[in-house]
């Protein structure tokens, strides 16, 4: 009987969320002031010493966190979304994130679509695969290979973008599932 070695499978490593992602929604977005403050020092973010980055699962227990101390009265799927548009505008205000905001308003909304791998990429999650297809002209069904994030937050996130193209998209969540989700974004 001859054994058959395996080829050792390389462990994807885990994302890390750059700090001026933590800034964009916490510092610039939602300003946090008080208890959100003490509570994110107690799960490993502090904003007066923030560390060069995090682990994703860090961002996943902030990003709960905010959802329940900032917006109690409001459903999840509601809450993360507008999360995400707090998010993006904040991380607009950032020195990285202005890099990109800054040329939405002349690209348009396909072309900031078919950057959205670049976005990802600063705000540290090279590890997503993004694929879009065209839904007539002013359309588009996204599939997203996301695990950490919910895809609320990213619906509130991509909106926030493309309201800064100057078109009002409707972004609805088409499909959730444990490896990523699909949304349908129409302008």
């Amino acid at each position: 009987m001859s054994s058959q070695r395996r080829p050792q499978e390389t462990p994807v490593p885990t994302p890390r969320v750059p700090a001026s992602v933590f800034e964009g929604l916490f510092v610039r977005g939602l300003k946090a002031e008080g208890r959100l403050v003490s509570e994110l020092a107690a799960l490993g973010y502090d904003l007066k010493k923030p560390e060069m980055d995090y682990p994703i699962q860090l961002w996943q227990r902030v990003t709960t966190l905010a959802r329940q101390e900032v917006y109690p009265e409001l459903g999840e799927e509601t809450a993360y979304r507008q999360l995400g548009r707090v998010l993006v505008s904040g991380f607009a205000e950032t020195f990285v994130g202005r890099v990109a905001a800054v040329a939405l308003p002349m690209i348009g909304p396909l072309r900031a679509l078919e950057r959205i791998p670049r976005y990802l990429s600063l705000m540290g999650r090279t590890d997503v695969v993004v694929t879009l297809t065209p839904v007539g002209d002013r359309g588009r069904r996204i599939y997203f290979t996301d695990r950490y994030n919910r895809p609320d937050l990213m619906a509130g996130g991509l909106e926030r973008m493309l309201e800064l193209t100057s078109v009002q998209p409707r972004i609805t969540v088409e499909e959730r599932g444990p490896e990523g989700y699909r949304l349908l974004v129409r302008w």
